[in-house]
């Protein structure tokens, strides 16, 4: 066992980033995890494109302990949609730290990153990184508007970049005028690039896999941190926990079906469901009956935005595209299972043959 499984979820080309066609995707994250202070623990990368890449880590490891496999199965992969909650906890089944830390590909982090949020575990808090995103190879007046100009970091002037960093709105409002280090959040503020223990990633049973429905696991997130807190949990940032992307934004593999986005159904309204029934734990079945009671009590009622909803999105109102029925009937029967990711996870553990490309794995 390690003190930290790192898992990144990956659905990109091999060069991504914006300005450099000569960056491989896995570069960022390799390089700054191979400058760690602390060294117990592995990296897990869960690939849509795995086939295409499976010997990549063969050859370029910097020592690393490295666990890359396939994201599939997965019902949305085959549809080519990116689906984001499948690759997590298919990741958490592979893992064997005693916590886990959630990113993507492309991300560069601080040399400490990891002894930081092992750091706070140990005080009781798993932590929701600030995101940030690198400006050197972009045009900044065509930069995204919810990113503000941050105190350029000299941790990553490597790989062509500067230290140009734009932190997310979060990031800022809670550090920019405070004198504190923490602060506690809540699920609204816990996004994907965030640690949990492996107890609790199992108690509350992974992410909420209904929440893959066609527009890249929106909110999936933040309903896995309201879970995480129901369950009682304490969320929070960190000044010094947050990591970079070498700006690569949506640039999803060539087969990836991602533009113009295909929303299924609402995650919101299912977020504000698991909320009202107090569901913690998640992956058990869904019933007609459970998707009555949003359509006759979320969407009209408890939804805050149900007039922005009715008068824009009237496709959707109430909870489910009405132009995409087939896709709608097809994530009805994903909603319809059980699973129990800790016998998952078991299975995988007790097997002696496990697919993917393990380096320097014990």
């Amino acid at each position: 066992m390690v003190k930290i499984s790192y898992l990144e979820i990956s659905a990109r080309p091999d060069f991504p980033a914006h300005g450099r066609p000569d960056l491989h995707l896995f570069e960022p994250t390799l390089q700054t995890l191979a400058k760690q202070t602390m060294k117990d623990f592995e990296y897990i990368v869960i690939d849509a494109f795995y086939h295409e890449r499976k010997d990549y880590f063969k050859t370029h490891n910097y020592g690393l302990a490295i666990k890359h496999i396939p994201a599939k199965p997965n019902p949305w992969n085959e549809l080519n949609l990116v689906q984001a909650c499948h690759q997590f906890n298919k990741g958490a089944t592979y893992a064997s730290g005693e916590l886990i830390l959630m990113g993507a590909d492309s991300n560069m982090y601080p040399p400490n990153i990891m002894e930081l949020v092992w750091e706070q575990y140990k005080k009781g808090y798993f932590i929701s990184l600030g995101f940030g995103m690198d400006s050197t190879y972009l045009d900044e007046d065509n930069f995204p508007n919810y990113y503000k100009t941050n105190v350029p970091t000299d941790w990553y002037e490597f790989l062509g970049y500067k230290g140009k960093t734009h932190m997310d709105y979060r990031y800022h409002h809670l550090f920019d005028a405070l004198s504190k280090t923490r602060s506690d959040i809540t699920g609204q503020w816990y996004y994907g690039m965030s640690s949990v223990s492996m107890e609790a990633y199992l108690r509350v049973n992974g992410f909420d896999l209904n929440f893959d429905s066609g527009n890249r696991a929106y909110l999936s997130d933040c309903d896995f941190g309201y879970r995480l807190a129901m369950a009682g949990y304490k969320l929070a940032m960190h000044k010094d926990c947050y990591c970079v992307e070498a700006y690569a934004d949506r640039a999803w593999h060539k087969e990836m079906k991602q533009d113009p986005r295909i929303e299924i159904v609402c995650n919101y309204a299912l977020l504000k469901f698991n909320l009202a029934k107090h569901r913690f734990r998640a992956n058990e079945p869904l019933s007609d009956s459970d998707i009555e009671w949003i359509m006759n009590n979320v969407c009209p009622r408890i939804c805050e935005i149900k007039e922005q909803c009715r008068s824009k999105c009237t496709w959707r109102a109430p909870f489910y595209n009405k132009n995409e029925i087939e896709l709608y009937e097809y994530w009805r029967k994903q909603a319809n299972r059980t699973i129990d990711l800790e016998e998952e996870r078991n299975k995988i553990q007790d097997s002696e043959e496990c697919e993917g490309t393990f380096v320097n794995v014990k």
